[in-house]
This record gives C-alpha cells, structure tokens and sequence, in this order.
C-alpha cells in the first residue's frame, strides 16, 4: 500500500494505492482511495453505509510475470509493427527515471501541463510526484528524438507488485509525419516501460484506467489503443473520504460533476445488490 499527502489549492489530499480503507488519524480534508481488483482476487471488503463517495471502474492490466516473447505475442500485429519499426528505423531514444530528482519532476510536469492545456486537463501536481519520489514509489520515462527534444512522457505509481500508469502525454504537432512518429514513440515506451518492469521483478502493469461504456470518440480512441496491447480488463475500486469541512463541499462539488458518469452509476448497482467483484480471468 502506498500513502502519498499533497495539496490541491487549499484542500489538503492523501491518494491511497492498493487498499480502500483510510485511517482515522489521517490529518488531511479528502482521502482518494483506489484498488486495482486482478485477475484471481475477489473484493472481499463490505459496502460500507455513506460517508464516502464510491466508483466502480475498470482499467487493463498486463500479466509480466511470463516470458517476454509470450507479452509481445500477446499485443495486436499492428501495434506490434510500428514497435518494430520505432526500435529498427526511427530515430528515438529510450529513458528511464527510477528514482526522478526534483528538477526531473518539474521538466516532466512542465511538458504534461502544455499537453493538459491543449486536451483541456487538470495540471499535474508537483507535491503528489515528489511525495511519492519521496518513497521510491514514482518512475518516469520518455523518448526523444535525434535532437534530443522529448516525444512522449508517462509517469507511474510503483507499488509491490504493480506499475499504474498516472500520467500520460505526447508532443503537439501540425505535422502527419511527424504524428506518425509520435504514435510509434508512445507505443514503443509503453513496450519499453513493460519490459524493464519485468526486470523489476514487478507482476503486473497497470494502464491506469479504461473509460466505461463510453461513446465519445476521443475516450474510445484512448480506450482502443490500450486494448492494442492485450491483456485483461479488470475492475477498480475507489472511494473518497471526506474528513472535514472544506473536504465535504469539495467532494459535494466533485459529486455535481461526476455523478452521471458510467463508474458511479456502476458502483451504486453494486452496491445495490451486495455484490463483491472478482477478476477470475
């Protein structure tokens, strides 16, 4: 389980990865908690009355704990050859951050934020990052091109046995050739990124979330992409807590706006029927 406190203007946050409970010392307004339910474990936790605001959502994960031969197999031909082609014929380079330094953190957010204004995002938050570079619990990684000018960028939470994918971002240009490249690239650091998790000795990787019963066809390109890869389909427990105050009318807030989507709507059937998840994939 990783714990990582952090502010968001005024409101004091805690994210809490790979368990749903909080605890009641915990001095912050809201407590964000998330568990990733994979393949052959049940949510064996009750459904606690009220006091939270809950969301059932999915997420894809890749088993890495086989042989590497069997994970690439595994990923669509296609996608397959344009990680070929980016590793034989384009001009990029692979980085890996294990543990990112405080100005790797700010480079990182500098370019995800440009990329969040374009996509229209929420900007990332430094104190979220560092606190978890503070655990060792944050991997960055991107790849550049022959001029050393960055492509795309992901961030991740490391727990025990997982990598989850937190941030996501690519380069904006007018360009088809060059968004050519750019799709080749991100591709080929998602591959990357497996393999040396594997080398970790970590099990599973974690794209960080799947859109629900979408019919918007950016959330759909987004989730077709993911699903190039292979992999299972998985279901994602969270719950946020609010602890004071200024954490209830931002959770209420937060509830205004979210209250439709597929993931709350899913959680409140669950709910409804006492049914406790399990991936049996």
């Amino acid at each position: 389980m990783i714990k990582v406190q952090y502010k968001r203007g005024i409101v004091r946050m805690m994210d809490i990865y790979g368990s749903v409970n909080k605890d009641k010392g915990d001095r912050v307004d809201i407590v964000i908690s998330s568990n990733v339910i994979f393949p052959k474990i049940a949510s064996s936790l009750p459904f606690p009355k009220g006091g939270f605001l809950h969301s059932y959502g999915q997420t894809l994960v890749i088993d890495l704990d086989r042989p590497e031969e069997e994970i690439f197999t595994d990923i669509h031909k296609n996608a397959r050859y344009k990680i070929n082609r980016a590793s034989k014929r384009d001009p990029i380079q692979y980085y890996e951050l294990i543990s990112p330094k405080e100005d790797e953190i700010r480079k990182f957010l500098a370019f995800f934020d440009r990329f969040a204004k374009y996509k229209n995002l929420p900007k990332g938050n430094f104190g979220r990052l560092k606190g978890l570079s503070d655990q060792d619990s944050l991997i960055i990684s991107y790849v550049t091109d022959e001029s050393g000018n960055v492509l795309c960028y992901h961030a991740y939470v490391k727990a025990d046995t997982y990598c989850s994918l937190l941030y996501s971002a690519s380069a904006r240009f007018d360009n088809k050739q060059i968004r050519n490249l750019i799709g080749r690239a991100n591709r080929y650091l998602h591959w990357q990124d497996m393999k040396s998790f594997r080398k970790l000795g970590i099990k599973w990787f974690d794209f960080g979330g799947l859109f629900v019963h979408t019919d918007a066809s950016d959330e759909d390109s987004i989730n077709r992409f993911k699903m190039e890869f292979g992999g299972q389909v998985v279901d994602v427990d969270k719950r946020i807590y609010p602890l004071t105050i200024i954490g209830k009318m931002t959770t209420f807030v937060f509830w205004l706006k979210m209250r439709k989507r597929p993931e709350f709507l899913r959680a409140k059937r669950f709910e409804h029927k006492k049914i406790h998840l399990t991936n049996n994939a």
